[in-house]
This record gives C-alpha cells, sequence and structure tokens, in this order.
C-alpha cells in the first residue's frame, strides 16, 4: 500500500511513523519488522514522503489499532499540501482539548492529559487539532511542554516531534496528537496504567525564528584568552608541567576562536585541548562524544579535581536528570558532555540557547564521516547545532582520519578558516619485531619463560590450536 508520511515522533534514537493510507484513508504507525525504533529504526522517513510498503499485521492494544508491521518500503514520491489530505481523511477536531479523543481525556494534577480503562479508551490513539486558543512553549526540567489555556484551567502536552520547538503555536494551527502506550511509575505497581497525549508536531505552521539564511559560522580572530593561565591552569589543575606535542598550539587556535581539526593517538591528551579552553572561555563548553562511558569517566575526573562538568544521558533518573539541567541554566557547569542524539533533541537545543555555549568539541570525529570506518548518521546533522550556535568555536578530534576523512570532516562542519593537526603515531616504547619459526610451540615457551608474569597475546590461526 502506498502511505503518506504525515508524523515523525522521537523514539529514543529512532523514530515513531505516522501516516495515512492514501487508498482508504485509515491511520497507520509504520512499525519496522527489523529495526527496533529505540535504535534508530524510522529515520529514514519524512514527513510528506509517500512510501509504498508492504505490511503484515501487528499485535493490537487498544486505543493503539493504528500499529503495522512494516515488511519492505521504498520511496515513492512527495505530497505537497499535506493538510489537504489530513482534512480529507482524518477530520481535525476543531476548539478546546474537550472533543480530542472522543472526550475521554482526563486531565491528571499536574495538567497532563490522558486517558485510561477506567474512564474508557477512544477506538484510535492519532488524531489532529485545530487549537482555538495559542499554546505556550514551557520548559521543564527533562521535556518540553505546551501549554494550553482553557476555561477549565490550564493542561500540557510533552513534545516529542522533530521540529524546532517555537516559542507559540498559534490559534488554528494543525496539529498532530498522539497516546503513549501504557505507562505508570515503576515504584506505584498498583498505580492505574495510562497513555497520555503527546503533540507530535504541526504540518502548517512557519517556525519563528527558522531562517533559511542562517548566521554566519565563527570569525577566527576573536578576543583571545591569555594562554599563560592554560599553563598555570595545566599545572594546578592537571598537575603537568609540560604541554605534550600540539597541545599548546591546538589550545592557542582554540583561545583565538579559529575552529580546529586535531587527529592525535590514543594517550596523547586530545582532552586536554578542549578542558583547558573550557576553563578560560566565557559560557560553558559542549562535548559531544557517542561513548557514556567515556563521558561518565571524564566527568568524574575533572570533578575530582574540582571542575564543574556534567552529562546528560539516559543512565540519569529523572531527580538527576532535572538537578543537572537546572544548574547548567545556572552557568554553574563549565563542561556538558552529551552524546548526539542528547544533543539534537529540541529540549537540549533550548536548554542550550539559554546559556550560548562557547566552545562545541566533537570527539571520535571520524563518526562524521561516510568514508569512516564508525559512521554514524547522527553526527552527520552537527553541523545544524554550529549553525544554531554560530558565535561558538569548534574543535573536532579524533585517533584515526585518512587524509580524504579528513578532509570529509572539514566540510561537513564548514571549516572554512581552520586548522588542523596530525601528531605523530610512533609509539617508541613499542617495537615490532620478526622471527624465523622452526619450532613454534617451544619458541612460544621460551618466550612466555622470557616475559614472566608480564601481559601479552598470542595469535593463532584457529580456536582449536588456542584451546
Amino acid at each position: 500500500m502506498k502511505v503518506l508520511i504525515v508524523a515523525k515522533t522521537r523514539m529514543g534514537a529512532g523514530a515513531c511513523v505516522g501516516g495515512i493510507a492514501l487508498e482508504d484513508g485509515r491511520s497507520v504507525r509504520l512499525i519496522d519488522a527489523y529495526a527496533d525504533a529505540h535504535a534508530g529504526g524510522g529515520m529514514h522517513y519524512a514527513v510528506g514522503e509517500i512510501w509504498e510498503i508492504e505490511t503484515e499485521a501487528a499485535e493490537i492494544e487498544p486505543p493503539h489499532v493504528e500499529d503495522v508491521r512494516v515488511l519492505s518500503s521504498r520511496r515513492a514520491g512527495r505530497q505537497r499540501d499535506v493538510a489537504a489530505i489530513i482534512e480529507k481523511h482524518m477530520t481535525p477536531v476543531a476548539g478546546s482539548v474537550d472533543g480530542l479523543f472522543e472526550g475521554c481525556l482526563q486531565r491528571a494534577t499536574g495538567g497532563a492529559l490522558y486517558v485510561s480503562d477506567a474512564r474508557g479508551l477512544p477506538p484510535f490513539s492519532t488524531c489532529f487539532w485545530r487549537p482555538d486558543r495559542p499554546l505556550r512553549r514551557v520548559e521543564t526540567e527533562h521535556r518540553i511542554r505546551y501549554v494550553y489555556s482553557g476555561d477549565e484551567g490550564e493542561c500540557s502536552f510533552v513534545f516529542v516531534g522533530f521540529q524546532e520547538p517555537v516559542a507559540e503555536i498559534p490559534a488554528g494551527t494543525l496539529l498532530r496528537l498522539s497516546l503513549t502506550r501504557r505507562w505508570r511509575p515503576d515504584n506505584r505497581p498498583d498505580f492505574e496504567l495510562r497513555c497520555y497525549a503527546q503533540l507530535s508536531g504541526w504540518i502548517d505552521l512557519a517556525p519563528d525564528g527558522q531562517a533559511e539564511d542562517h548566521p554566519a559560522l565563527p570569525d577566527a580572530g576573536s578576543d583571545a584568552a591569555d594562554l599563560a593561565q592554560a599553563r598555570r591552569l595545566l599545572k594546578d589543575i592537571f598537575g603537568y608541567d609540560e604541554f605534550r606535542p600540539l597541545q599548546e598550539e591546538i589550545i592557542a587556535g582554540v583561545l583565538r576562536g579559529q575552529d580546529t581539526l586535531a587527529i592525535m593517538p590514543t594517550g596523547s591528551g586530545k582532552s586536554v585541548c578542549y578542558q583547558i579552553p573550557a576553563l578560560l572561555l566565557d559560557g560553558p563548553t559542549v562535548v559531544v562524544t557517542p561513548l557514556i562511558s567515556l563521558m561518565q569517566d571524564q566527568v568524574d575526573q575533572l570533578r575530582q579535581v574540582g571542575v564543574a562538568a556534567a552529562y546528560l544521558n539516559s543512565t540519569l533518573d529523572y531527580r538527576s536528570y532535572a538537578e543537572t539541567v537546572a544548574a547548567i541554566r545556572r552557568g554553574e557547569i563549565k563542561l556538558i558532555y552529551l552524546a548526539p542524539e542528547t544533543l539534537l533533541r529540541p529540549e537540549t537545543l533550548v536548554l542550550l540557547e539559554g546559556v550560548r555555549p562557547a566552545c562545541i568539541a566533537i570527539d571520535e570525529a571520524h563518526c562524521i564521516s561516510e568514508w569512516g570506518h564508525d559512521f554514524r548518521p547522527e553526527y552527520r546533522q552537527l553541523v545544524n547545532v554550529r549553525r544554531r550556535f554560530a558565535d561558538a568555536v569548534c574543535v573536532a578530534l579524533t585517533a584515526t582520519a585518512t587524509p580524504r576523512v579528513q578532509e570529509d570532516i572539514q566540510q561537513s562542519l564548514h571549516f572554512a578558516r581552520s586548522q588542523t593537526f596530525v601528531a605523530s603515531f610512533n609509539r617508541p616504547n613499542l617495537l615490532l619485531a620478526v622471527r624465523p619459526r622452526d619450532d613454534g610451540a617451544r619458541q612460544i615457551v621460551a618466550f612466555l619463560a622470557e616475559h614472566k608474569e608480564e601481559s601479552g597475546i598470542v595469535y593463532c590461526n584457529t580456536r582449536k590450536q588456542v584451546e
């Protein structure tokens, strides 16, 4: 069947995708049969595209009757007037929240709206709405919400879309709402299961402040912090008397506001190249890294030496996440560690707009390049973050990048007046030697005896040889 994509909402590292089947006008939710949405599934769809898909029936749990499992799909074109198709097949509710989901919505203590078995479930989990009043954006510690002020007070919807979260949604805008899966707090097993109403996005709203002519990228030659202070911080904070090769040159360039690409081997001190500037520049430094364990280790190490650092990721419980967000808003954090997926979330971008980062450090920058060995699509979107925070200097770091990958990184990040540093990968403490083999087993035993209680690796051709 052919499906028009009408909604794309965030779900972990991927997307939940809603559409309208063009043959019969029914609402469908596309569930990939082979890729989990939380792990990146659904990202290839875009609102307004028409896809021809092969499906099979999915397990249905009311009110989520729209679910279909997608076995195969191919892009078949685009639909210019998405709103017209929606108006034809899924007539929007006009007016207040009372008419949404056939009047089944209930109001929670905090203003959220939900449905439950107690009052009855609607026969669907998605709908369109043209509100009679504007909705205003509110940033909470963990989410962006849109608040509707009605005759009976305020109610709110969590925003889960990919669009730019505008400050206010005008009355009459065509909105798409959906219901979450059944949920209750983990610590309240006796609490009723609820499906909460959430805002998936809008169709016919031109986002304010989102012009196509993006602001210019950083200009080199801005006021430089004193490099002598960098040397003092190296000693006082990190305990080193001298910089390692290239560290001082990279730091000097970053402090001048010059975008920098650094290719340095593991253990050469890449982190210092952005950690010291972070302590000297006005505004926080955002560190992008794909590894949760790495960001946690670095934050722990920085805190031990008195540096205000924090991370936002899925390991934090709600209270810890909220406390970290509040500290960032108060300007108390100098280094903010984020995975690219977290950085690209609308609520994170709005949070950072309030504190205006001075530097964006991209670790494992080879993930940007399609020619790299560990390409990640989320890294490719970081140029949009650069455009958004045009005054921030950018430093990209990696331990592995061929000349082709280096060029791709610079082009992707729009490094117009950048500097590139490539450190030596020679390890004088390592020796490679080849010895003739005559009696392999005897030679290995003799070699192990010479290096008793030392670590090492013995390679074999087969598992049987190892055993």
